[in-house]
């Protein structure tokens, strides 16, 4: 929030007759404030088509190679949001006056039911990066900061190192498991920048959508030149021990092997012999061929994936 400046005077006061008011919280998209080459990450208001947000460059934000570019949204929507904000510091006289010394600031809390605590791992991985919110409110609108010269809408900055995530258990007979999230936003916010991007100009309904989950390539039997077979899944992030399967990935397109000498290897077949086993029928392997998926989904809606790279050593 800005103090005065000199020589401003005071801005009209009055109001459209209808205007897009946001609702509570229900997500967060977490921005890196900065990406890998030093520019803020923004919403360029030339990245609307049509003045409209497009499921395109959602779902290219969502799987950006480059994740300090990458959006990463909140994993299912919030309860008992509790907005508010910091005291402001005054400085009183003996006279009776007040001074105003400091802008108390917007603070966050929600919890997440029913969510597992190594969700809360994952969410603290940002806690001490520069980053900040898009927030997302109960019809899927997005609200961001303006830039003044109105070209760019920023994420909503986050006060470097106030942001938690920890798991609450469940009381018997009155609560489940849920994720508290707490956070300020950074005092260097402008309010009065405040601009939301309604849910009737957006394309999906980003309350759908769903973030990236980590997916995990092993080896099972062994390589050879002509044959690579790998098991493709992701933790359940519950169960000891459990893995869930990623089925159905079977296009050629959706794998990159790559040989010791980088060399793009492309298979012939690709066969998923059981749920989550992938059988690959390729040409030259070798020792320090690499396998990875890469496939994008059609729709922001729909779930994208992140593997590892996997080295392959062959017999």
């Amino acid at each position: 929030m800005s103090f005065c400046e000199c020589g401003t005077g005071q801005q009209n006061l009055g109001v459209l007759g209808c205007y897009d008011a946001f609702e509570s919280v229900k997500k967060h998209i977490k921005v890196n404030t900065f990406d890998s080459q030093g520019n803020r990450n923004s919403i360029l208001l030339s990245d609307l088509v049509d003045g409209k947000l497009t499921d395109a460059y959602i779902l290219d934000k969502l799987t950006e190679s480059d994740k300090s570019k990458r959006w990463y949204i909140t994993p299912r929507t919030y309860e008992n949001v509790e907005p508010s904000r910091t005291d402001s510091t005054y400085e009183d006289f003996s006279s009776g006056a007040r001074q105003l010394i400091d802008v108390g600031v917007k603070a966050f809390q929600g919890i997440i039911p029913k969510t597992a605590g190594a969700i809360a791992g994952k969410m603290n991985s940002s806690a001490c990066t520069s980053f900040g919110n898009y927030e997302l409110d109960t019809s899927g609108s997005l609200k961001g900061e303006m830039s003044l010269d109105g070209l760019e809408l920023f994420p909503i900055q986050v006060a470097q190192g106030s942001y938690e995530a920890v798991e609450i258990e469940p009381v018997e007979g009155s609560s489940v498991q849920r994720i508290q999230i707490t956070f300020q936003y950074a005092k260097t916010v402008n309010e009065g920048q405040l601009r939301i991007i309604s849910s009737t100009d957006i394309d999906v309904d980003l309350l759908k959508v769903n973030g990236a989950l980590d997916g995990e390539l092993t080896v099972t039997g062994t390589p050879t030149a002509t044959a690579i077979s790998v098991v493709y899944g992701i933790d359940s992030m519950g169960k000891f021990g459990v893995v869930i399967p990623i089925e159905g990935q079977t296009e050629i397109g959706d794998w990159e092997i790559l040989s010791s000498a980088l060399s793009p290897i492309v298979p012939s077949l690709i066969t998923e012999t059981i749920a989550g086993q992938y059988d690959f029928t390729v040409t030259g392997a070798d020792t320090g061929t690499t396998v990875k998926f890469i496939g994008v989904p059609l729709s922001s809606v729909d779930q994208a994936y992140e593997s590892n790279v996997l080295p392959i050593t062959v017999v």
